[in-house]
């Protein structure tokens, strides 16, 4: 066999075995398995001040890997977000730790949303409740 064809025949092998998961059911549709969201922090109800900051502590589960997640804060009387972010990290299990500044948000109400979604397209949201003082 002359280099030429080995090297097509790896390459071939190589591009099926990187496409495995299109060959489990034929597609990457929602297969009903969505991904587990716990959020740690902040805590239900709980009361920050604006100099300590909102630690943003997630752990997020999925038998697919967690495709993206995004995180977003929105007063509870506003319909616009204060701020959002998103994280790709293309795992199974996910220990996300940060802490966000506070310095510029006003006193209130303010709801945190975790949405993950893994690489099936499947989709799990959760909320906490926060008051910034």
């Amino acid at each position: 066999m002359n280099l030429k064809t080995m090297l097509a025949s790896v390459v071939a092998v190589l591009m099926l075995t990187a496409c495995e998961d299109l060959f489990e059911d034929g597609s990457l549709q929602p297969d009903g398995s969505n991904p587990s969201v716990t959020i740690n922090a902040p805590t239900g109800n709980q009361s920050l001040t604006r100099t300590q900051g909102l630690r943003v502590n997630i752990t997020a589960v999925d038998k697919d890997k967690v495709k993206d997640m995004e995180f977003t804060v929105r007063g509870t009387t506003s319909e616009k977000d204060l701020f959002t972010f998103k994280k790709f990290p293309e795992k199974n299990v996910i220990e996300f730790d940060t802490l966000v500044s506070l310095g510029t948000v006003t006193p209130g109400s303010y709801i945190l949303t975790v949405k993950a979604t893994d690489k099936r397209t499947n989709v799990t949201s959760q909320d906490v409740n926060f008051t910034v003082k």
